[in-house]
């Protein structure tokens, strides 16, 4: 049996290096590649104390530094497994439509950012550097998840760590995987997180930005003396950048880039991203009371490419009432899921939709500037442009459709009800 060996996260046998003792290379026979032309393919070796190779398990099973591989590898996780044995799956767009293997996939998505509590964005996401306790969270996270109908979690920054890929894989989950968020992101950092996730199976699409056309890919905010940052045309050049070097990349997942609302009232912007032929589909951000009103249309009438809501929905305090509000988030649950589910091309070719995210899974106490991390704060934002029903005030801290401490809300029965609907 060929075996790929080194420890890894709690225990776990998956990457391929191995330290051997005098008393294990007896047990083993190195099998070396074809075209090493210098030596036989098949032949005893004496090992460095040290190397990294494949090797050939001629016993039942085989033991290093306490840990134990057999015959059937069960010490190899699911995702070492999905990377070993799985080919990878082919997500394409054809005309509106989002494929996976052929086959139309509708997004029923959340937006998930599990700060801890206490915590800060992004050092304190439970899913970098995960505890047992926090593992346990993203797990039950997960379970509810899947039990609601979710299939894709959009989140803000890439999760990487294994054991939390092992359990998107259990529970069904795909990942809108950002890449190329901000403006101080180096190929590098593309190409690691890249490498790391373009075989996984969870992965269904790369997104370039968030509200890149308001925040230029959060240049704004790193000099003060330079209010706007990039600018929109240092952002499209970036863009471009970004989308070519992942195509460059990856070749098997479509390539997004996530927009707000306010593109469509700018004809000179939009046609200026439109142009950028390695943008396979677009996310947008929508925050209008309980409907997306004539976006749809509108996007139909200037684009040919597929369209996904990034980002929807209402929070859960009532900034008039300086009350909680979970009716009014219900409610607008309801409303825009449903005009989702009505405008999916799964359903009808001539739709603009593969589907959405509703913002979002949990709240965050950490939003307020003007509040602490460690307590849930009312501080709200008004907004000109629109927002979430029925107060049109961003109360940050209250969006999530279960509480920081996982106590749903009536929203989230709704969405599991219109998810699990046909």
């Amino acid at each position: 049996m060929l075996i790929v060996m080194r420890r890894g996260h709690e225990g776990r046998v998956y990457a391929t290096q191995a330290t051997l003792t005098t008393a294990l290379q007896k047990h083993l026979k190195i099998y070396l590649h074809k075209k090493s032309p210098s030596m036989s393919s098949n032949r005893t070796m004496k090992f460095p104390r040290s190397y990294t190779l494949l090797l050939l398990l001629l016993t039942s099973t085989l033991s290093i530094g306490g840990l134990e591989a057999s015959n059937d590898s069960p010490s190899l996780s699911s995702s070492a497994k999905h990377r070993r044995s799985a080919s990878v799956e082919k997500i394409s767009i054809v005309g509106r439509e989002l494929l996976v293997n052929g086959r139309p996939f509708v997004m029923q998505g959340i937006c998930y950012s599990p700060v801890r509590k206490g915590g800060t964005f992004p050092e304190d996401l439970i899913f970098n550097k995960p505890s047992k306790i926090d593992l346990a969270v993203i797990e039950s996270d997960f379970k509810m998840m899947h039990e609601a109908g979710i299939n894709t979690i959009r989140s803000y920054v890439p999760i990487t760590d294994t054991r939390i890929l092992d359990l998107l894989t259990k529970y069904e989950l795909r990942t809108i995987v950002p890449v190329g968020s901000t403006s101080q992101v180096s190929r590098a950092m593309i190409h690691s997180t890249l490498l790391l996730l373009k075989n996984h199976p969870s992965t269904l699409i790369w997104e370039v930005g968030n509200e890149w056309d308001l925040n230029y890919f959060y240049s704004k905010t790193l000099d003060p003396n330079n209010p706007e940052g990039i600018g929109f045309t240092g952002s499209l050049k970036l863009l471009e950048e970004y989308t070519k070097y992942i195509k460059s990349l990856d070749t098997m997942h479509p390539v997004s880039t996530g927009i707000s609302a306010q593109i469509l009232k700018n004809p000179l912007f939009w046609k200026s991203i439109a142009q950028i032929s390695s943008i396979d589909l677009f996310g947008m951000n929508v925050y209008d009371g309980l409907s997306f009103g004539d976006r749809f249309a509108q996007w139909a009438s200037q684009s040919g490419k597929p369209l996904y809501i990034g980002e929807c929905g209402a929070d859960a305090f009532n900034a008039i009432d300086n009350d909680e509000d979970d009716t009014s988030q219900e409610i607008a649950t309801r409303s825009l899921i449903t005009e989702i589910k009505h405008n999916l091309s799964a359903l009808n070719k001539n739709h603009v939709l593969v589907g959405g995210c509703l913002f979002e899974w949990n709240d965050e106490w950490w939003k307020d500037s003007h509040g602490s991390v460690a307590t849930h704060d009312n501080g709200g934002i008004g907004s000109a442009e629109g927002g979430p029903y029925s107060d049109y005030v961003f109360n940050e801290e209250w969006w999530g459709i279960v509480d920081i401490d996982r106590h749903a809300r009536p929203a989230y029965a709704t969405l599991k009800e219109l998810y699990s609907k046909d």
